[in-house]
């Protein structure tokens, strides 16, 4: 009688364990768009619509020289004897100058200057009129050196991938990722956005078919979130769940009929 209740225990056990591994089932799943139909995707923008614009945390580098940027030209041409009419302390820009949290960026020969919300051409016009006040016909390049996307590829696993390229598709910031994950869904990849307000655009990406060769070429921006939405391994996540419960209570039964002999 006492080992039926114990199967009977045993069996419930299970069933209890299977109710709460079904709970858990898909749970790290991130982005979730409801099912009732309300939620509507922004339009698809293959182009950003504003150039990137630089805020508190970026890094870049910040390079000048005279005379519309003659020693940058002579530098990499390999010319080395430049004269002292060259020789005017022109910035190599293999320096990061970081924005800190109240927007200012202190720069060599300039000290602070507020640079968030600047894009990067009005921050080169900008420091261009600056220096110009005392260096004849100054060139000034500035690069954005952390520029970066953040991808959740699959479950469980996310990247941050740096963008060396101001024109670098949707297709090539995956493929620095790794590309999709065997339970990544290709049909549904989701990118957002920052807009100038603050708040984020959402877009919605099918590269499933011939047809998202489009799609795919959509560029990317720094600060982009892109989501690829993966499907759940149901049984495999069950009985990950369940399976040392199931061991346990497996071993338990079998010592309590070898002792019932």
């Amino acid at each position: 009688m006492r080992l039926v209740n114990f199967k009977l225990i045993f069996i419930f056990s299970i069933i209890a364990l299977i109710l709460n591994s079904c709970a858990n089932i898909n749970s790290n799943a991130m982005f979730k768009i409801p099912k009732d139909g309300s939620f509507v995707y922004d339009s698809l923008v293959m182009i950003p619509k504003d150039d990137y614009k630089i805020s508190e945390g970026d890094r870049f580098n910040f390079r000048f020289s005279t005379n519309e940027g003659e020693k940058i030209i002579f530098s990499q041409s390999g010319v080395s004897n430049l004269g002292s009419a060259y020789s005017d302390g022109g910035l190599s820009g293999n320096i990061d100058y970081l924005v800190r949290q109240d927007g200012k960026a202190k720069l060599p020969l300039l000290g602070e200057m507020y640079v968030k919300g600047l894009t990067v051409v009005e921050l080169e016009d900008t420091l261009s009129k600056i220096l110009s006040k005392s260096f004849i016909n100054p060139f000034v390049q500035i690069r954005i050196s952390n520029q970066r996307v953040v991808i959740f590829e699959g479950r469980g696993r996310a990247q941050v991938v740096n963008l060396s390229n101001t024109n670098t598709s949707l297709l090539e910031a995956i493929a620095l990722a790794g590309g999709i994950d065997e339970t990544g869904k290709a049909f549904s990849i989701k990118i957002m956005r920052r807009s100038e307000i603050g708040k984020r655009e959402i877009y919605k990406i099918d590269l499933s078919t011939i047809n998202g060769i489009k799609e795919a070429d959509m560029i990317v921006q720094g600060n982009d979130y892109i989501y690829i939405d993966y499907k759940p391994r149901i049984a495999s996540s069950i009985l990950g769940e369940i399976g040392p419960w199931l061991g346990l209570a497996t071993t338990s039964l079998t010592l309590v009929a070898i002792f019932k002999q």
